[in-house]
């Protein structure tokens, strides 16, 4: 890897970190984003797309509620794709390196966050003071900390660390890299279940079920299992549509019956 794509590589990773303080919610942490721009980086866009849709699907469902730490998939996805292209293997390597990037840089990230306290100490004292120009000195201090956090590694592992992780990867037994083909074929369910399982309701299994099906069965004929689950879905839907029905009949007559006591 060259020095350039190796600072291609460190940029979209800081990027990737920047998006939730300055950059506001535009998505560049997506693993579909940064397989992009990594693939962009080193020349074969689309072997960095199909593995960052990948781990798109893997990640999907890792959400962080309330004050419960989320993976830091933007340096995750950075790294992982970078390593499959290089070493010319595919979502199997990048899961195996990018996991466990994406905990560790989150644990950095919740000790950059614990040490920028000391900064907004000084932040409130520029307040008190109504100095403005000190206020933005401090925001700028921490954006520019975090940014630097974040690509001075990720150029360090992509640059020096280059041969190293080809050694790894070239290492790898047989039975590892089957493992780890099983865990990617594996993960995006997982990713699914996580997410359907914070958003899917009994209503909208339905309609979840008409919109699989046709994913599932594009290029193939439908099988009696498919065919099933439409006349399931289309049943389901029916009820649901006749038990509101019934629900605002009721309604009305209890408010017709109002009417006639009053």
């Amino acid at each position: 890897m060259s020095v350039l794509q190796a600072i291609l590589i460190a940029l979209i990773a800081a990027v990737s970190r920047s998006e939730g303080d300055w950059l506001g919610e535009c998505k560049l942490r997506e693993p579909i984003v940064t397989g992009f721009l990594v693939g962009l980086a080193l020349g074969d866009v689309k072997t960095g797309l199909m593995i960052g849709a990948q781990l798109q699907l893997m990640w999907m469902g890792a959400v962080g509620i309330g004050p419960t730490a989320q993976l830091d998939i933007g340096i995750g996805g950075t790294i992982g794709t970078a390593v499959a292209i290089t070493t010319g293997t595919g979502a199997e390597t990048a899961i195996l390196f990018g996991v466990p990037v994406a905990v560790i840089m989150q644990f950095l990230n919740t000790l950059l966050m614990s040490s920028y306290s000391g900064v907004m100490l000084v932040a409130d004292r520029k307040i008190d003071a109504l100095d403005f120009r000190g206020i933005r000195l401090c925001h700028y201090f921490c954006g520019i900390c975090t940014f630097l956090a974040y690509a001075i590694p990720t150029f360090l592992v992509m640059y020096f660390g280059n041969e190293a992780t080809e050694a790894i990867v070239n290492g790898m037994p047989a039975w590892v890299n089957t493992g780890l083909g099983g865990v990617a074929a594996i993960l995006p369910c997982l990713g699914f279940a996580l997410l359907l399982n914070i958003i899917l309701e009994k209503n909208l299994v339905p309609y979840f079920i008409l919109g699989f099906i046709p994913a599932a069965y594009v290029g193939f004929d439908l099988t009696m299992i498919a065919i099933a689950a439409i006349a399931i879905a289309i049943a389901w839907i029916i009820f649901m549509l006749r038990s509101n029905e019934g629900a605002r009949v009721a309604v009305a007559a209890g408010a017709a019956d109002d009417e006639w006591e009053d």
